[in-house]
């Protein structure tokens, strides 16, 4: 298959055939009708008269089955006219914009400039996500051929039963380990009904997936709620269960460590039913309790797929599902803030979405599991610095992150969203490690560290930033200076070449008297008086593409 097949596939003549199928299997039912009732022959009681009915039964069976037959193509032809419908009206979507933009696009998928004009970055992410469709398409279009062709297999062979209901056509797997790009136009390559399909039957391909659109991403791991609860319950029972009949108990297994981490689990699908459940409008973005010790997941308030402004916070140290609620009240006091500072600005039309990530592990203090130190003294900060030195986490979660601010780019509905990233404490070093991992087009347009113990990045040009644009944030007091100046996260944060902002206590801009931010955790905390603090602030206008109006 390629594009030209695409295009010139005949969806008249699928309608066409649809039709006289359903013509068919109309004129087969008042047959069989037909049959039933001569069949009966109530008065003739003899031998002639059973033969005539094993006749007219044998009759009514040959008709059963090519009603079957029947069926299932004419369900396959209306299926099929839908989902070619839709890729043709991609197809034409993807010429469209090559046109437009002066690109020629091959039958094979490929993109290149169809007129002379100089080259740019924003040309070749272009060509890339032209590519990407189209050999979606081309996917997509190879396996309704291949599901079609097993259906007409079947029925020619006989092989449908009377009654038989189903889908002819299946929905295929994403790409594995596909791109947050390719995801997308995998998303965007399927007819309406195989979209349904995914997140009925399949959420787990799209509920974590980077570059599906948030909605579906929601749904998906919504619905994964009461699996995801039974498999826990069930691995919590049969720890319970090892352990009892084990005289020595845990001693000389994981079996006990194992089973604080499955009722933590289960702990976690609590709080995150009660996060949906508190915040309606809010959207899942993920949803994983299977691939690392603790559960991870990320909630965004607002709409990132329509959204003007997008921030997304990584935390740092003992974040855990747990503390996602705490998180999420500060991203809603933030996005508060930011439609005000746009409203004063006069933007009154630019919407919002502000995300809580925890698509990584940080280090904790808790819990039996290897990287959960002992807390020593967090007043003076040593347990800080214990955890701060850890960096393999950081660097196992910075290409998630990577990844996932890509994904909000690419499933944005807006031509280029404002991104920006806010990091804390150890998930400020996992943010400057994924700045520096993204791929050729950074996404992030700007980045706050506060409370960073390092970054490994001594200004904006190491994390894809414009000059101006990366901002370090850290209150006099906050323990974390006692983890930097060894080196081993990269320089201290104070003494980069990033803008330094101010978190003292300040009347700002519009009129309002800040407090200041003290010790390792107020920066997004809002203060007794409701309003942000000027940390807080400085977040909210950055956030808001606002620069100018930050506190130094």
């Amino acid at each position: 298959m390629n594009l030209r097949d695409i295009a010139q596939w005949d969806v008249r003549a699928l309608q066409a055939v649809q039709r006289s199928l359903s013509e068919r299997a109309a004129t087969i039912a008042f047959v069989q009708d037909g049959l039933a009732d001569i069949g009966r022959l109530p008065t003739w009681q003899d031998d002639a008269a059973d033969a005539a009915r094993r006749r007219f039964r044998t009759a009514a069976d040959d008709l059963s089955s090519e009603s079957a037959a029947v069926a299932v193509v004419e369900s396959l032809a209306r299926e099929l006219f839908d989902a070619v419908t839709h890729l043709q009206t991609e197809l034409d979507g993807v010429r469209d914009t090559a046109v437009a933009h002066g690109m020629a696009l091959s039958d094979n998928g490929d993109v290149a400039d169809a007129v002379d004009i100089p080259d740019a970055a924003g040309r070749e992410e272009l060509r890339a996500e032209l590519g990407a469709a189209a050999r979606a398409l081309i996917l997509q279009a190879e396996d309704l051929v291949a599901d079609a062709a097993a259906v007409l297999t079947r029925a020619a062979g006989g092989a449908v039963e009377p009654g038989e209901v189903g889908r002819g056509l299946s929905a295929p797997a994403p790409p594995p380990d596909g791109s947050p790009l390719a995801n997308r136009e995998y998303w965007d390559a399927l007819p309406a009904a195989q979209r349904r399909e995914v997140i009925e039957l399949h959420p787990d391909w799209v509920g974590n997936r980077d570059g599906i659109p948030s909605a579906v991403r929601h749904e998906a791991n919504v619905s994964r709620f009461a699996d995801e609860r039974s498999r826990w319950e069930l691995e919590r029972d049969r720890l319970r269960e090892r352990l009892d009949h084990n005289v020595f108990g845990g001693a000389f297994t994981d079996d006990d460590a194992r089973l604080w981490y499955a009722e933590q689990k289960l702990r976690d699908l609590d709080d995150l039913e009660s996060l949906v459940r508190d915040h309606p409008d809010g959207r899942l973005m993920l949803l994983d309790l299977r691939s690392g010790e603790r559960t991870m997941a990320a909630f965004a308030l607002g709409d990132p797929d329509t959204a003007d402004h997008i921030s997304v916070t990584t935390p740092g140290i003992d974040t855990t599902v747990g503390s996602l609620a705490g998180m999420t009240d500060e991203a809603s006091a933030l996005k508060a803030e930011i439609e005000r500072q746009l409203d004063l600005s006069g933007r009154t039309d630019d919407t919002v979405s502000t995300i809580a990530w925890l698509g990584y592990q940080p280090p904790t203090t808790t819990g039996p599991g290897n990287y959960d130190v002992p807390f020593l003294d967090q007043n003076v900060g040593r347990g800080w610095l214990l955890d701060a030195w850890q960096s393999d986490r950081a660097t196992a979660g910075a290409p998630k992150l990577a990844s996932f601010y890509e994904g909000l780019d690419v499933a944005s509905q807006t031509p280029d969203p404002h991104i920006t990233a806010l990091g804390h404490s150890y998930g400020s070093y996992t943010q400057g490690l994924a700045l520096q991992d993204a791929g050729p087009w950074q996404p992030v347009d700007d980045a706050v560290f506060y409370g960073s113990p390092g970054f490994d990045a001594n200004d904006e040009s190491d994390l894809g930033l414009a000059p101006g644009h990366g901002f370090v944030m850290r209150a006099h007091d906050d323990p974390i200076t006692l983890a930097d100046g060894f080196g081993r996260l990269g320089p201290d944060p104070v003494q980069t070449d990033l803008e330094q902002l101010s978190v003292r206590e300040a009347t700002t801009p519009d009129g309002v008297r800040r407090e200041d931010a003290n010790g390792h955790s107020e920066y997004p905390r809002p203060s007794d008086n409701g309003e942000l603090r000027a940390s807080g602030y400085n977040m909210a206008v950055i956030a808001a593409g606002l620069p100018e109006l930050a506190l130094r």
